[in-house]
């Protein structure tokens, strides 16, 4: 199949909410939900996957420029809006795959109804509150605190300066508009629904759950929970890696995902 060289950039109309999205390659539909710091645009793993897939990448309602209706308020309000995203562009059997914020989006998806999602991955995902460790605070800190926290070794970030820049001051009020969103979803309570672990029992779409052992945001005893929460669910942990698989290991994570895919 063809792999295009970069996504396009495009905005959909969903019930009168103008979506920034970015898509490319062809093959059967794969949405990819960002986390909580907004939507990077069409990233190298996007890429990567667009060989086999059609890739969705849409910026979450309230981030990145994307409006929110005034009904999203929470997580699972953000999950029915997603829904509709999907009604929108008339997906069928589509990839479900969602990191940190995005996992749990992609997770409340599945819980309230899974029958057009035919594969669901969650990558480091928030949504269920460990239960010996902690997530960590992300809001409340400095920048570089959270880049510390991202990234296990930076030395295996492709292009990490470009993570480490200083950002323009268009770029500061990007993040400082998607900060704000994010703590207004995520907050009370912090990262988590504490309904979402039984609610994800009627989930029987092929899950794959991948995570990076040393995240310092969402312990990985959290991707251990996901998978007991998820009936016939697969676990890969991704050894010496932070809370960014897809970033910092992206050639095991590709590897996992199409692995996976494959198998179905």
């Amino acid at each position: 199949m063809t792999t295009v060289q970069s996504g396009s950039r495009t905005t959909v109309n969903v019930n009168g909410t103008a979506v920034e999205m970015y898509s490319g390659g062809s093959g059967p539909p794969l949405v990819f939900l960002h986390g909580a710091g907004g939507s990077n645009g069409w990233q190298p793993y996007h890429e990567d996957l667009s060989s086999d897939y059609t890739v969705y990448v849409p910026s979450q309602p309230g981030f990145n420029g994307t409006e929110a209706p005034n009904w999203v308020k929470t997580i699972n309000d953000v999950a029915h809006f997603n829904h509709m995203f999907i009604d929108a562009l008339g997906l069928q059997d589509i990839v479900l795959m969602g990191s940190s914020m995005g996992g749990w989006v992609s997770a409340e998806m599945a819980a309230m109804d899974d029958h057009n999602i035919a594969a669901l991955i969650l990558v480091d995902a928030a949504g269920i509150k460990p239960r010996d460790g902690e997530i960590a605070e992300i809001f409340m800190v400095s920048a570089d605190t959270r880049l510390q926290q991202r990234f296990y070794d930076p030395g295996q970030v492709e292009n990490y300066e470009h993570y480490a820049r200083e950002l323009s001051p268009e770029e500061q009020l990007v993040v400082h508009s998607n900060a704000i969103t994010a703590s207004q979803l995520c907050w009370k309570p912090y990262l988590y629904h504490p309904s979402l672990p039984h609610t994800l029992a009627r989930v029987d779409t092929p899950t794959l759950i991948v995570w990076g052992r040393e995240d310092a945001i969402i312990p990985v005893e959290c991707g251990h929970l996901f998978q007991q929460a998820i009936q016939g669910s697969q676990l890969r942990i991704i050894d010496n890696c932070g809370h960014s698989p897809a970033v910092e290991k992206r050639s095991e994570f590709v590897a996992a995902v199409t692995t996976f895919l494959a198998s179905l």
